[in-house]
């Protein structure tokens, strides 16, 4: 029977990438003992892998001289270094075991890239291919396989993860699919979720979390003194913090918290607090995008899972504004953070009017307290009667409501994407932003109505006032084209 040791000493996503050749070694190897060698703080991910023997923990302050007398101790015969670092190559040199592997890590190729972004053959390798090619020798048939984290007992820390969304609704919503990836890959892990009030509902009743915290950044938590107070709290408590919101603030937060992986995007304007940054395609709509944050865990390859559960009672409501439950319901979305987000109101009215009309339905106005003019100068210009509902619901009520509606007609909103969360059709109007900022509506239920511009997108998420004073991106969408778009997703439906 042989002694192999593994050495891969950290970071938590490295290690957690380690575990399939942990697994190709059992397979090929049944009779051995496969032992880790693994920083204490990371051993968690690895307890409970019915494909270990032993784990060797390196102590937080114990010398390499200490962990050395160990690990000859136990007298193995193959050590597999994963990590090929000062740490690492200091206990092949001196540890006495007579067969050695090690990781092929392009150390130069990478730096040349990073140097010169000229890139060499061997870069787009995924680390997890470069360690199961490492122990090839000793397992010939190796597989490339997904990385496996086992639940433990009780007593056994779990990998605590954090994940930070503070921006918007629409962002928040699109931050759903990170919470089902991580469970649905690391079932035994503790999930967190850090958000606003204003979104805190989005997340009530999603069952791949464990719990929520909220920061009331705009009201009370927005000094800089309580960013330092929430430091403090969430010291010692997360293993890892994943940021989808690219904000200074939420970076910042996770560094003061002391967070040892802190995943984010590139471009994130706290991307020096980072110590994983994932590249931001702005070809990809932002929840598949989002997903990316997860790939330091070897987390790969997911379709996005858009949901908001909403158990909320409505009827109340219904019954308060005469809703009719036996006929079909429009809903709509008239308002937005931002004016040029906003499509007319007499738009909104023509196309409410003849879908009345069309479907014998009921067209449904939401919006919040800051809506209210936009959908006022709705119901003003509408000929048939709406149901206004705008400051009448909270965001659970809001998403159960859009759920019971047969098609969803809104501007860039979050909203929208509450709606085709819910599998909605979704008629989305995209004025100054466009497609290719990645925020449209998610799956195949659902279009934009736009108009080719040279002048689109005009900013990130809108603005106060069209930049060229003529607005031509919202004034000459007619509502033809909207019913058009209408017509279209309705027929769909009913062949569906």
């Amino acid at each position: 029977m042989s002694k192999i040791l593994v050495v891969r000493f950290s970071s938590l996503g490295d290690v957690v990438l380690t575990t399939p050749v942990y697994k190709n070694l059992k397979r090929a190897l049944p009779d051995s003992q496969v032992f880790s060698a693994v920083k204490e703080a990371y051993a968690g991910v690895l307890e409970g892998n019915p494909s270990i023997d032993g784990i060797l923990r390196l102590g937080k302050r114990e010398s390499i001289f200490s962990f050395l007398s160990r690990v000859r101790a136990i007298k193995f015969d193959v050590l597999i270094d994963l990590h090929d670092n000062l740490r690492s190559n200091f206990i092949s040199l001196f540890s006495g075991i007579p067969k050695k592997l090690k990781i092929q890590k392009n150390v130069f190729a990478r730096r040349i890239f990073v140097q010169s972004k000229i890139r060499r053959p061997g870069l787009e390798i995924h680390n997890i291919e470069r360690y199961v090619e490492a122990i090839r020798p000793l397992a010939p048939q190796a597989e490339i396989l997904p990385p496996e984290v086992f639940p433990s007992d009780s007593s056994a820390k779990r990998l605590e993860i954090l994940v930070v969304q503070t921006a918007f609704l629409g962002d928040a919503v699109l931050t759903t699919p990170i919470l089902s990836a991580l469970k649905n890959a690391l079932p035994s892990c503790r999930v967190t979720l850090l958000c606003t009030p204003e979104t805190r509902d989005v997340f009530t009743e999603n069952k791949n979390m464990d719990e929520i915290l909220v920061m009331d950044k705009k009201g009370k938590d927005r000094s800089i003194r309580s960013l330092w107070r929430w430091g403090q709290y969430l010291r010692g408590k997360y293993d890892m913090a994943i940021l989808p919101h690219r904000s200074f603030r939420s970076a910042l937060l996770t560094a003061l918290a002391g967070i040892p992986k802190r995943v984010g995007f590139a471009n994130s304007q706290g991307r020096m607090f980072l110590t994983d940054r994932v590249d931001f395609d702005w070809k990809m709509h932002d929840a598949e995008r989002n997903l990316r944050l997860l790939e330091p865990l070897g987390i790969r390859g997911v379709t996005p899972s858009v949901k908001v559960n909403s158990s909320a009672d409505w009827r109340a409501l219904a019954s308060a504004h005469e809703l009719n439950e036996n006929v079909p319901w429009v809903g709509m979305n008239p308002g937005s953070v931002w004016a040029t987000k906003r499509w007319l109101p007499e738009g909104f009215a023509s196309v409410a009017d003849e879908l009345i009309r069309e479907m014998k339905g009921q067209v449904l106005l939401f919006g919040s307290e800051k809506d209210r003019p936009a959908v006022e100068a709705v119901t003003h210009a509408m000929k048939e009667t709406p149901v206004n509902l705008c400051g009448k619901t909270d965001l659970k009520v809001l998403s159960a409501l859009i759920a019971r509606c047969r098609l969803f007609v809104t501007n860039d909103s979050g909203p929208m994407h509450l709606a085709s969360a819910a599998q909605v059709p979704v008629v989305a109007i995209f004025g100054p932003t466009t497609r290719e900022l990645g925020f449209f509506p998610y799956g195949p239920k659902s279009t934009v109505v736009e108009l080719d511009m040279p002048c689109r997108p005009c900013s990130l998420h809108g603005g106060h006032k069209c930049p060229l004073n003529h607005f031509k991106c919202m004034r000459d969408v007619t509502p033809e084209m909207v019913l058009s778009a209408c017509r279209n997703l309705l027929a769909k439906e009913a062949q569906a």
